[in-house]
């Protein structure tokens, strides 16, 4: 008898086991996937057009739930059970593509970091008091723009992240805040994970006498894009929302300390190193878009975390898009990139990150305290504030402009000239402000003398730079090219000038990528330009 409970006892158990399996099986092909769905391009549509209501209504008529609608790329988002041939079969659809699934790049472990040095006595000779922010804004000579007046004010700032906490953080409290957005849970309330705080407070925080981000007086909007309680197939969806919602309202800069790359829940969905190239990920292709439109876009170039990964990520991977570094906030010496801070080059061989700022042990304005914080995001946010205030002070500057100015005045950290650690550096924001009018000024103002040279351009070249020059008066004018480390590497002009204005050029294609020095002299007159050659 015993036998024969057992073994109906283990007949049973199969059939609900078997049961379960099979209810598993169907709910699964009967759960909705996220796709992408492009429409047909009417003649001359552009991205930052509207999108075919007509269009929309067809999808949605097909059983698909409407996610978010995509002005760049003309389309939509959707959920939809079937598959997505059905959906390439209506009239109005030119492809679809599935909406990837992203785990961000984690945060560097917390680290115990000597703060001596870093809380040394501020110099009194500027115009706010900057307590424990100092020093890591002084890297960059951003308290000397400040002394001059700019602050981020009339600059208009997007922030993409995971949530902002602005009432329970003192440097946050009186942020010009204009419009908030969450595209996880939906509304206006973008409370969440703390890092959108922490960010936001390396940006634009004001707390005088103790802490003061670079953009304290821009106005921000603030998107929730990224949900750091689950892994789900929407982080693109919600990252390009989120920045066509910045367009939508006028933004001048956004600026992202989110990364994307691999460890996916769904093997499946990972991208490799080789699709880091800058136009395979859609979120990369937006920031392009955006850039395009004149918009200055910073992302922070990424964390190992615990990974292996080990090159940057998307859409640090664009080639328009300012990637940012982290280095370490010296008590003394010079700064070192952070162990973290992921290298480029980019899968087709361009230089990234472009630029390094501090990162590694910054300090962070966070409720009523200030912490030590490592990683990449907090790095962006600083470029980011430095990119307000030379829009401040050059409204008409576009994006590719803004990038140029950083690079220029680029303290080279790493290797002679740009690499793919330091990128081109640690820039100065005082340099960079007047990186249009004039460059950088070895020996004096041009102002009442008889030879001006001009800013040559394009800066960085690849491989042919012009130069432009003014003669006031007949004079001899020689003009030569030297490597950092003051070799002449070619002699391009040596002749008599009377006065007018003249252009010649120098081909660096016989020479490597580095920066390089432009000496131009006419009597008792000399003026030298900096520019990078990068192949």
């Amino acid at each position: 008898m015993a036998a024969k409970k057992i073994f109906l006892f283990k007949h049973y158990t199969c059939i609900i086991l078997f049961m379960w399996v099979f209810l598993f099986i169907i709910a699964e092909k009967a759960k909705a996937d996220t796709f992408w769905v492009f429409f047909e391009c009417a003649q001359g549509w552009e991205a930052g057009d509207s999108v075919s209501e007509e269009c929309i209504e067809e999808v949605a008529r097909s059983g698909a739930i409407i996610r978010t609608v995509s002005r760049y790329f003309n389309g939509v988002s959707v959920d939809y059970k079937g598959e997505p041939g059905e959906l390439e079969g209506l009239d109005c659809i030119r492809g679809t593509r599935p909406v990837m699934s992203f785990r961000k790049t984690p945060a560097p472990s917390a680290e115990k970091i000597s703060l001596t040095g870093l809380l040394a006595e501020e110099p009194g000779d500027h115009k706010l008091t900057y307590g424990d922010s100092y020093w890591q804004l002084n890297m960059l000579n951003i308290p000397r723009l400040h002394d001059l007046g700019y602050t981020g004010s009339g600059i208009v700032i997007g922030v993409l992240d995971a949530g902002f906490d602005l009432e329970n953080t003192d440097c946050l409290k009186n942020m010009n805040v204009s419009h908030r957005r969450n595209f996880v849970k939906g509304g206006d309330d973008v409370k969440g994970h703390n890092h959108g705080t922490w960010v936001l407070a390396c940006l634009g925080g004001e707390l005088d006498d103790k802490y003061y981000g670079p953009a304290f007086g821009a106005e921000f909007l603030l998107a929730v894009t990224e949900d750091y309680a689950k892994e789900i197939r929407v982080e693109e969806d919600y990252w390009l929302a989120g920045m066509e919602w910045c367009d939508s309202l006028g933004v001048d800069i956004i600026s992202s300390s989110l990364i994307y790359n691999d460890e996916h829940d769904n093997p499946e969905d990972d991208y490799s190193p080789e699709d880091m190239n800058g136009s395979t990920s859609l979120i990369a292709q937006a920031a392009e878009i955006a850039v395009s439109r004149g918009i200055v876009v910073v992302n922070s170039a990424g964390n190992t975390g615990s990974t292996f990964w080990s090159i940057i990520g998307t859409p640090a991977d664009a080639e328009h898009v300012i990637a940012v570094g982290a280095v370490s906030i010296p008590g003394e010496g010079i700064p070192v990139i952070a162990p973290f801070s992921l290298p480029g080059p980019t899968a087709d061989g361009r230089i990234k990150p472009d630029v390094v700022a501090p990162g590694w042990g910054i300090l962070v304005q966070f409720n009523q305290g200030v912490y030590p914080m490592s990683g990449t995001s907090y790095s962006a946010p600083v470029i980011s504030g430095l990119c307000a205030l030379l829009l401040e002070a050059h409204p008409e500057w576009e994006p590719s402009t803004v990038m140029s100015a950083l690079k220029y005045s680029a303290r080279d950290l790493g290797e002679t000239g740009p690499d793919n650690v330091y990128g081109w550096g640690l820039p100065d924001a005082y340099l960079a402000l007047d990186y249009i009018e004039s460059g950088i000024e070895e020996n004096s103002s041009p102002k009442n003398r008889s030879f001006i040279l001009s800013q040559p351009y394009p800066n960085p070249f690849n491989p042919v730079i012009t130069i432009q020059f003014t003669v006031q008066s007949e004079s001899m004018v020689t003009v030569d090219i030297f490597d950092v480390t003051g070799k002449k590497v070619a002699g391009i002009v040596n002749s008599m000038f009377t006065p007018g204005k003249y252009q010649t050029v120098w081909n660096g294609e016989n020479h490597a990528s580095g920066v390089y020095f432009i000496k131009a002299q006419a009597e008792e007159s000399i003026d030298i330009k900096k520019a990078v050659l990068v192949k």
